[in-house]
This record gives structure tokens, sequence and C-alpha cells, in this order.
């Protein structure tokens, strides 16, 4: 929706995930995987001719896998957030491209040490994304 020179909008994605991480605990390893990731996230913007900066945010979700070698298995989606902003270029009437940067966080998960005395190891699920699309305006 366009209002004057600002422009809102909603928009919601899913992309293929490859974060891994491995965390040596004291009876095991416990190695944790994010295999895909969405957002749902609103946008603002202001439109200057064919260019439009502009900010975004919302939620996140992904799969959280993990095991400790040896012993237990979890998985869980879990939701979390995510910002940015970003740079869309018409180059047509009804395509644009786009550049973006956003953060996303998931959260964390625990890996259970299952030691005597042991404090629990936390797995932060977050990274910095860059992208770059095209889209089509129906």
């Amino acid at each position: 929706m366009q209002w004057g020179g600002m422009v809102f909008g909603f928009e919601t994605d899913i992309d293929w995930s490859t974060m891994r991480g491995t965390t040596v605990l004291c009876l095991g390893t416990c190695k944790t995987s994010n295999d895909y990731l969405g957002t749902v996230r609103g946008r603002i913007g202001y439109a200057f001719d064919r260019f439009m900066p502009y900010l975004t945010g919302g939620m996140a979700y992904g799969d959280i896998k993990g095991s400790i070698i040896g012993g237990t298995s979890f998985k869980s989606t879990n939701v979390g957030w995510t910002g940015g902003a970003g740079l869309e270029y018409a180059f047509m009437n009804n395509w644009s491209a786009k550049i973006e940067y956003l953060y996303v966080d998931l959260g964390k998960t625990t890996c259970d040490t299952t030691c005597s005395g042991a404090t629990p190891i936390d797995a932060k699920f977050n990274t910095n994304l860059v992208r770059a699309g095209v889209n089509y305006k129906f």
C-alpha cells in the first residue's frame, strides 16, 4: 500500500539454512543444526522515483535439531524475531530487484550435560543475512 511517498507492506519467506554448531560436554559432544529458516515481516519504506529504501521486522521461525553423541536427541521449531533494512529498485512496471540485510534470532536451546553438578550448555541460534531477490507486483 502506498501513501504519499511512504510505502507499507508485508512479506513472508522461507529459506534453506546451514547453521551448525558443536559443543564439547563432559560426557560427549552436542551437535546442533538448523535446516530451514522463515520470516513473516512488515516493511515500511519511502519511494524516490524507482528506488525505495526500507526497514523491515517481525517474526522468525526455524527447526532446531540436536544430539548428544551416545545419548539423547531433540527436535523443535523455535520462534524468534528478525529486523533489518534494504533497498528495492523498480526496473520495470511490475518488476523490482532488492538487496537486504536481516538479523535473525531464534533464541537458544539447551544441551544437558548429564554430568553430576555440571551446568547445561546453551546453544544460541542467531545469524546475519545479506540476500538479494526479484519481486513481481500483482
